[in-house]
């Protein structure tokens, strides 16, 4: 409720006590002496009565705004915590795969990589049954996998972007001859760079 309503409700209350008070009293005018002293104290009463109730909504206000932004302070941890957790899984990623690929002894250069796959799925290599090409399919489905598991997560899945993109067109290669199927890397693959239409030149 909005405190300024809950404010007037509350003069509104005592309002109607201090004046079902007085009419209760069956007091005349103009006031006796005698009575003076009894309505003052009333009537101090209602108003500290008033006072008090008025403090204790903005405490109450006051908690509710302190509790929202500790909830909104341990979200803010817990998001930075699992971004550090996921940037460390794909550092540890980026890692395992790199070190696969240069078990191959290809260039570094990912062009390299990619050129020397695609040159394999040309020959007609329908599967190099190498163990390492082997194990990095089964990293690039367990990328997939996290993927999809962040995929309403778009916080999290931004933070994987950049490794998605840069391992998906290897995955691709790697699908074409035969280490992976591209149904086990559904979302992975939808990170490959656009393909140069056949008219550019």
């Amino acid at each position: 409720m909005n405190s300024g309503i809950s404010i007037a409700l509350i003069i509104i209350v005592l309002l109607a006590l201090a004046v079902g008070g007085v009419l209760a009293s069956d007091l005349g005018w103009p006031l006796p002496v005698h009575a003076l002293a009894p309505l003052g104290v009333y009537l101090l009463t209602l108003v500290l009565a008033g006072w008090l109730c008025v403090q204790l909504m903005v405490l109450v206000k006051g908690l509710k705004r302190q509790q929202q932004a500790l909830i909104e302070s341990q979200d803010a941890v817990r998001r930075q915590l699992e971004a550090a957790e996921l940037s460390q899984l794909m550092g540890q990623f980026v890692q395992h795969a790199e070190a696969l690929l240069d078990k191959e002894s290809l260039d570094p250069n990912k062009r390299s990589v990619m050129r020397c796959l695609a040159i394999d799925a040309l020959r007609g290599n329908s599967g190099r049954g190498d163990v390492n090409y082997t194990r990095l399919a089964r990293l690039f489905e367990w990328l997939d996998a996290e993927a999809e598991r962040h995929e309403n997560d778009a916080h999290r899945l931004q933070l994987m972007l950049p490794t998605l993109m840069q391992y998906a067109e290897i995955a691709w290669q790697l699908c074409q001859i035969g280490e992976s199927q591209k149904e086990r890397l559904s979302r992975f693959l939808n990170h490959q760079p656009a393909q140069p239409s056949r008219d550019d030149g």
